[in-house]
């Protein structure tokens, strides 16, 4: 193919265009197509950029159908976490109850929180640096199978050595999930364009909303199991064994208690293998159905070149972390969020619950308690966009400070069932204004900061 000049005088050379050229054509130069007509070639269309390098200029390749992916994702966690609670919580609930003898059970527990409280200083974020979020979270669920597994022989040398691990990997599980939730809330925000603190709080309301259901299936699994009654209907106990339940409860107390001896070795092993199961199944639907953090930047967190951070200098930032007005502000709600699901684990299941109805009532009580506590966890997470974060934690204030007067002055007796299921509800209110106001308050305080790095 051959192109010439114009006429009336014009330059007539005559060039030869090759069709498989392309770009590289003799015709093409000086043709005013590169910077005002001086260039060597026309422009090229710019090239497409990778998922990467679109995240680093805060642009997202995504299709639309990426929001489904992003709820299917939370969907996939929350229904991991209820799965693995219901093994966990139903395992807790039973401890005070079931190892009662020297206190196995409660220094069990004991153990686990303590381990947290360590691991949260220095595992977390190292762990997700080396792991990212999602195989940590693989990793940490299966920490809690020890703990279960120690159920079939337990001993202080078994089962306080589990609790440890469990505490170990609880740090880093919880971490991760807050991280991913956080991260892919973010992304949502964008994708819908809606505001990231209310996408937040919604993504936390319906995690905890499956989470606390957990409560339900674990104890009618322990309910169900435990279906030889031994207090309430099938043995008397004199009213002065009523009259040491609830506040008056001690422990030197339980081997005067019939309601309180430890079922038998068979139910205990049936109860284990069934939350084992439900272990590896959480494991297994983190690890097949979620997706990496990978296509959100995470990678980028991984290959920084920041040096990283030693045990010293986490354990150094979390003291200046303290320094801040707002984090000690935190402090006195997340000690109180503990204080307060101790109780109703251990104190409420053992003195007031086991002690008048029986060891097979604990898991039948724990799910009103799951329940309503599930309904609350969806429902504030929803109306605090309306109505604003102080009247809901005015609330949980007012619910949880009436309920422990009325405790105190309380003798549980087997003839007013209604009660135990009463107090269980109303503790579940409360506890789900905390679960779901201060966990996503104190994210969302630097949750623009979070999507605008994405470095978990």
């Amino acid at each position: 193919m051959t192109a010439s000049g114009g006429a009336n005088g014009a330059n007539n050379d005559v060039t030869t265009v090759s069709v498989t050229g392309a770009y590289d054509n003799k015709a093409f130069k000086g043709d005013g197509t590169v910077g005002g007509g001086g260039g060597d070639g026309p422009i090229k269309p710019p090239r497409e950029i990778s998922d990467e390098e679109a995240f680093q200029q805060g642009k997202f390749k995504m299709s639309t159908k990426e929001k489904w992916r992003i709820l299917k994702n939370v969907s996939a966690i929350s229904c991991a976490f209820m799965i693995q609670f219901t093994a966990f919580q139903g395992t807790a609930n039973l401890q005070s109850s079931i190892n009662a003898k020297d206190g196995l059970g409660t220094v069990s527990l004991s153990a686990i929180y303590a381990a947290l409280v360590l691991s949260c200083i220095f595992v977390p974020t190292f762990l997700i640096k080396k792991l990212t979020v999602k195989w940590t979270l693989c990793i940490s669920l299966m920490c809690y199978a020890p703990y279960i597994g120690a159920q079939f022989y337990p001993k202080f040398y078994t089962l306080v050595p589990a609790g440890v691990v469990l505490g170990i990997g609880a740090a880093p599980m919880w971490a991760s999930k807050a991280t991913y939730l956080t991260q892919v809330a973010g992304v949502y925000a964008k994708l819908t364009d809606q505001a990231v603190d209310g996408i937040i709080v919604r993504f936390f309301g319906f995690f905890f909303l499956a989470w606390q259901t957990a409560e339900l299936w674990g104890n009618l699994v322990s309910s169900l199991v435990l279906s030889n009654p031994h207090g309430g209907g099938g043995h008397s106990a004199n009213q002065t064994n009523y009259d040491l339940c609830g506040a008056n409860f001690c422990v030197s107390t339980i081997n005067n208690n019939e309601n309180l001896e430890r079922p038998d070795d068979k139910e205990i092993y049936e109860i284990s293998t069934i939350y084992l199961a439900c272990i590896v199944t959480a494991v297994i639907i983190v690890a097949v159905v979620v997706d990496p953090l990978t296509r959100y930047g995470e990678k980028q967190g991984r290959r920084s070149s920041q040096p990283e951070l030693t045990p010293i200098q986490l354990l150094s930032a979390t003291a200046y972390q303290l320094k801040k007005p707002y984090q000690q502000l935190l402090i006195p709600m997340t000690v109180w969020i503990g204080m307060e699901q101790a109780f109703i684990g251990a104190d409420f299941t053992q003195a007031y619950v086991s002690c008048a109805l029986g060891i097979p009532s604990v898991g039948y009580v724990m799910i009103c308690f799951g329940c309503v506590n599930a309904v609350c966890s969806l429902l504030f997470g929803s109306i605090m966009k309306y109505i604003g974060r102080a009247p809901i934690m005015g609330l949980g204030v007012l619910v949880h400070t009436g309920l422990q007067t009325w405790m105190l002055l309380w003798r549980p007796h087997p003839d007013t069932p209604f009660k135990f299921f009463m107090a269980a509800g109303l503790w579940g209110v409360g506890d789900a204004v905390w679960q779901t106001q201060v966990n996503d308050r104190a994210l969302t305080r630097n949750s623009r900061k979070l999507c605008k790095s994405r470095r978990p």
